[in-house]
């Protein structure tokens, strides 16, 4: 299950186009993804330009799951541009930029787990497609 940013449900339900913004090699060929090449943080770094530069948040950048944090993948959704940006929006993204790095500061990655978090962000991102149709 995915963490919806409220004015992103009102989105939705609006019907406008969604961006993927993703890292995950699983979601590369997706419709409508902005594949990036690099880490979790480099998503989070890519959003956050997005949102200020007016592009809505609609999923929540960070998991659910603390465990989750040690994914090296992410995936997250941001709607169209904007006159403006969303001062909630720019500060949510700010928010867990910051709690990613304090996080992951003492991290030691496990990379026989990378198949097993792509899946997992995938499933997640599928789920996330989901409750999103049932919202329109």
């Amino acid at each position: 299950m995915c963490i919806l940013i409220r004015n992103g449900i009102e989105r939705v339900k609006k019907g406008k186009a969604i961006k993927v913004v993703t890292n995950n090699p699983l979601l590369k060929e997706e419709d409508d993804v902005l594949f990036v090449d690099g880490t979790f943080k480099d998503v989070l770094v890519k959003v956050r330009d997005m949102v200020y530069a007016g592009h809505e948040l609609i999923s929540h950048p960070l998991f659910a799951s603390s465990r989750m944090m040690f994914s090296p993948f992410r995936t997250v959704l941001v709607g169209d541009k904007r006159e403006k940006p969303s001062d909630f929006e720019c500060q949510v993204i700010e928010d867990a930029i910051m709690t990613y790095d304090v996080s992951t500061a003492r991290r030691n990655r496990q990379p026989e787990h990378d198949d097993d978090y792509a899946y997992l962000d995938q499933s997640l991102y599928f789920s996330t497609l989901e409750e999103i149709s049932y919202l329109k």
